[in-house]
């Protein structure tokens, strides 16, 4: 925890002294120390997160360069996109340490992560603490180590994303999709470009999102015309097999759009660049209304909520922004923090399991590679998920 703790402190600094106090003076140089800390941070964890895991403990049985073709061919049974297994192999040809590896991944993904902020927010300690504290940051990192790398090259090509660049774009696309599957959403999102956001647009979409929510078996079957390869047919049906209660079915709904709705329809009639971030929200706002049929839908929102939080960090300290009242920003600002808590720390109070085994043992207390701790309350949860499949 003191890790975590002293990290929240540089961070809270950095916000006050740089973004809020808009001082200059080493700012690069301070901005550079908080990367190197978080990097370190992340590359020497050990036994830390929950999927992480299973990535340690299969490693040993992924390919390196010399069985590449044949792993490829007669054994990827966990259905690994081409580029994550090339990723692998180099780094189990330098050495078969899992450690190794980790450390190269933390290093790319704190790379891009902390050059896309601070290219693309005035407020870059803002962005990395709202990633950090909404434990966004920690979910991305540990969590999702194929997809990270197909959201690293959609922030690489973000930049032309915004200019219509679309050769430079679409070559990231392909990029991402050598390392997941749910990159295909990359290739559509362009399309949203061609849609404005407005509070009429917002009305009829939580209309339209009441029969998505009834007719659940219709709307499945269209969804699995677009999944394209075996692997995401297999995600499709492992995903479809999830099922709400009736009260689940409305606490998702309100969780991931009802909370968010008072931002975006401010948003919607006070826009200070005309359309240039509509596709943002649009995206966000469908791909959770989505997700009320299949829940795997929802995982395509990993690809906007980084920009998301870059906008933010933005919008929180742009003056040009006016509101009715202090109530009014709140609440908007709070329909923007909620978006972020229910990402991740919402599930600290709902996939905890039989009342012993809590979630937030995934990512708490934090262990290095220095001591090599097992924490038993850890181990002990993610045993217990993977027995019921939670």
């Amino acid at each position: 925890m003191a890790m975590y703790i002293f990290i929240l402190v540089l961070l809270l600094f950095g916000v006050f002294h740089f973004d809020y106090k808009e001082n200059r003076f080493f700012k690069k140089f301070y901005y550079f120390v908080v990367f190197v800390v978080c990097t370190l941070m992340m590359c020497l964890r050990y036994r830390v997160g929950g999927d992480s895991l299973t990535y340690e403990d299969i490693y040993n049985y992924l390919p390196n360069l010399r069985t590449l073709s044949h792993y490829m061919n007669s054994r990827n049974k966990e259905d690994f996109q081409y580029g994550y297994l090339l990723f692998v192999a180099i780094c189990r040809n330098i050495s078969k340490d899992y450690y190794f590896y980790q450390f190269v991944h933390g290093v790319i993904f704190n790379l891009v992560f902390f050059w896309f902020v601070y290219k693309h927010s005035n407020k870059p300690f803002t962005a990395v603490l709202l990633t950090y504290f909404f434990i966004i940051y920690f979910y991305f990192g540990y969590e999702i180590q194929r997809e990270i790398f197909a959201i690293c090259c959609f922030l690489l090509s973000y930049s032309a994303f915004l200019k219509n660049k679309w050769i430079i774009y679409y070559f990231f696309c392909l990029l991402a999709f050598s390392f997941h599957n749910s990159a295909v959403f990359l290739f559509v999102l362009p399309l949203l470009k061609l849609v404005k956001l407005s509070t009429k647009f917002i009305y009829i979409s939580l209309i339209f999102s009441i029969p998505i929510i009834i007719s659940k078996i219709a709307f499945m079957d269209l969804i699995k015309v677009l999944l394209v390869t075996e692997a995401m047919q297999k995600k499709g049906e492992a995903y479809s097999e999830i099922e709400f209660s009736a009260l689940g079915t409305i606490f998702f709904y309100f969780a991931r759009v009802i909370i968010f709705v008072p931002f975006l329809l401010y948003y919607a009639k006070n826009k200070i660049e005309d359309k240039k971030y509509d596709w943002l929200f649009v995206g966000i706002f469908w791909v959770a209304m989505l997700s009320q049929a299949m829940i795997g839908i929802d995982r395509f929102n990993n690809y906007l909520y980084i920009p998301f939080i870059v906008f933010l960090s933005n919008f929180l300290y742009d003056e040009r922004y006016r509101f009715r009242s202090w109530l009014h920003r709140k609440t908007v600002n709070l329909s923007g923090y909620l978006l972020l808590f229910s990402v991740i720390c919402l599930k600290f109070f709902t996939h905890n399991i039989e009342g012993k085994y809590y979630f937030y043992n995934v990512f708490f207390p934090y262990e290095t590679v220095l001591d090599k701790k097992d924490t038993k309350e850890r181990e002990d949860y993610l045993e217990e998920m993977w027995k019921t499949g939670n």
